[in-house]
């Protein structure tokens, strides 16, 4: 039988818990849209990084940016009000979905919900029996047939502990939302681009073949967005052209941007650029 000590323990131990964890999120209502702050971990600690991330919960056919928007719209931007000694990285991009309006325009960014990621560093500093602060002022372009700027003012507490844990409440969505984050290519994986007159010649070599892909630009004004592309697989990977775009005026030494296989993994390019052989030819 368990003893009535042990019980009166658990108890307790399941009060202190509860009482140190994670002050719970606010949603707030937006324009086709609620939108909050979560923490990976319920805790943060001395010297440690959280994980937070802007969860952005769509109504049905509207959507919002990736980092590069393409033909219109705008990315989010995050704006954080932090505790002395705190500092936060950049925003960690899953990969993004195609959104083509029309044969001449195309764009780049999330229907239905996605979570945008960002590391926050604590200072060695810190001190306990305290709490994290934590603001965030969101801006961000939400589109269907029309476009409409909205913004929150999202806050979130966190305890200061010596050991930080998992949020149980809050681990499915940030462990879904890492499956979905581009990965550095496999060993052994190449990329290359050849620069033509009007185009970029794409070259994967996979070891095995790539009979479908998709490649998402990263640097605005390179790649023409509406264009399609053409893929070319061959034994060991494949060669997707890509048409430039009018607003590339120099010569580019690396062209980088995230590939989409089937079923959803995506890998970070960056594709050293040469000429195209013939143009390297001289007379006689």
């Amino acid at each position: 039988m368990v003893s009535r000590a042990l019980i009166r323990f658990s108890v307790f131990l399941l009060l202190v818990v509860e009482a140190a964890g994670v002050t719970a999120a606010e949603q707030v209502s937006a324009k086709h849209a609620r939108v909050e702050l979560l923490a990976r971990q319920n805790l943060t600690a001395p010297g440690r990084e959280l994980l937070l991330g802007v969860h952005f919960v769509l109504e049905q056919g509207w959507h919002i940016y990736w980092t590069n928007p393409g033909d219109s719209g705008q990315p989010p931007v995050f704006t954080w009000q932090l505790p002395s000694g705190f500092s936060a990285g950049e925003i960690q991009w899953p990969r993004p979905e195609r959104m083509q309006s029309s044969p001449m325009l195309a764009d780049y960014g999330y229907h239905d919900d996605v979570l945008l990621m960002v590391p926050v560093h604590a200072p060695q500093s810190l001190g306990g029996n305290a709490r994290a602060e934590i603001g965030l002022e969101a801006k961000w372009l939400i589109c269907r047939e029309v476009c409409l700027p909205d913004h929150a003012q999202l806050h979130l507490s966190l305890p200061v502990w010596s050991a930080v844990t998992v949020n149980p409440a809050t681990a499915a969505i940030f462990t879904g939302a890492q499956k979905l984050l581009p990965k550095p290519m496999p060993p052994g994986w190449k990329a290359r681009a050849e620069s033509a007159k009007d185009s970029f010649m794409l070259s994967i070599a996979a070891g095995k073949p790539v009979g479908k892909a998709e490649f998402f630009p990263l640097e605005p004004g390179q790649v023409e967005n509406a264009a399609p592309q053409k893929l070319q697989p061959s034994a060991r990977g494949g060669k997707i052209t890509l048409k430039k775009s009018d607003l590339l005026l120099k010569p580019i030494a690396v062209l980088r941007g995230v590939l989409v296989l089937p079923g959803g993994d995506a890998y970070q390019v960056e594709a050293p650029v040469a000429a195209k052989q013939e143009q390297k030819k001289k007379k006689g």
